[in-house]
Formats: structure tokens, C-alpha cells, sequence
């Protein structure tokens, strides 16, 4: 069932007949909501291609970068926030992108040097984010298996109570 769904959206982003970025991005938007990345991914790749200087490219490059993150493809979302960020460094999930960078290195890609420096380089531009502290975290655990992150956890807590 979910095969058709796919093609039945396929067939209408793509067959349809010449849509404005708007109308595009309203599709993106829905397909978002419904959590379906292959079509979030579809509609972003056609807004980059009808309208790479629009208003709405950034956020569909943002949005093929979540798209792949959430299909599970680390590689491609990385390559995506990359370009997002170095294309778009002032929007606002800049941050977020720059951030996504970082934990896709060193959480599913193992790859601590890229990861260390995309965190810091996230620390230098935003260092009152919101997310700073998880960045100072993941930084402070970085490579670490998760049972030494706790145990080194629960000491400072026991030196903290004497």
C-alpha cells in the first residue's frame, strides 16, 4: 500500500503540470507533516532544480538533508547539511545544520576528528545555542562507550555528595 502511495505522489509532483514554488513548497510541507521522506525529498529536489534562487531553495536543501536523515541515509544528510550551512550560513537552522553535522560524524559515522571539529566550529559561532551544552557534552564523550560515560557519571556524582 505504502508503494502506491509513493507512486500515486510521485506521479502527481512530477506529472502534474508546472507548479509555482509556493505550491510546491505547500506539498513539502504536507509530506513533511505526514512523514513521508520520499516525497519531502521529491518536491525538495524539484524546487532546487525549477527554482535554485528562490525563496524556498535553501529550505529545500535543509529539507533533503532531514529528508535522508530520517530514511536513515547518514551520508547523504551530511553532504546536504554541509552544503546548507556553507550555502545558507546566516538562515536560521544554521545552527541546527551545523549541529546535525556533528552528531552524524561522531554518532553514526564514528569519524571523532570530523565531528570534534564541526562541534567546535558550531561552539565558535553559537556559543549561547540552545544546543550548546549537548555540544559541550558530546564533546566531553566523544569515542567513549556509553557504560564509561555513565560509570565516570555516577563517580562525579558520589564526589559531588561528599
Amino acid at each position: 500500500m505504502k508503494y502506491l502511495i509513493n507512486i500515486f505522489f510521485f506521479i502527481c509532483f512530477f506529472g502534474c503540470s508546472s507548479l509555482t514554488d509556493d505550491e510546491l513548497w505547500k506539498k513539502v510541507e504536507s509530506a513533511k507533516a505526514n512523514n513521508n521522506w520520499d516525497s519531502t525529498l521529491s518536491v525538495c529536489q524539484r524546487i532546487l532544480k525549477e527554482y535554485p534562487k528562490g525563496r524556498f531553495a535553501g529550505w529545500a536543501r535543509f529539507g533533503i538533508a532531514e529528508s535522508y536523515r530520517f530514511k536513515n541515509q547518514p551520508r547523504e544528510a551530511l553532504d546536504n547539511y554541509k552544503l546548507f550551512y556553507e550555502q545558507n550560513p546566516n538562515m536560521q537552522p544554521s545552527a541546527l545544520s551545523l549541529f546535525l553535522t556533528g552528531y552524524i560524524y561522531n554518532n553514526n559515522l564514528q569519524m571523532y576528528d570530523s565531528a570534534k571539529f564541526f562541534y567546535g566550529k558550531f561552539l565558535e559561532k553559537y556559543p549561547q545555542h540552545d544546543l550548546a551544552p549537548t555540544v559541550r557534552f558530546e564533546l566531553e564523550t566523544i569515542g567513549k562507550d556509553p557504560n564509561q560515560v555513565l560509570n565516570e557519571k555516577q563517580r562525579r556524582q558520589k564526589m559531588a555528595k561528599k
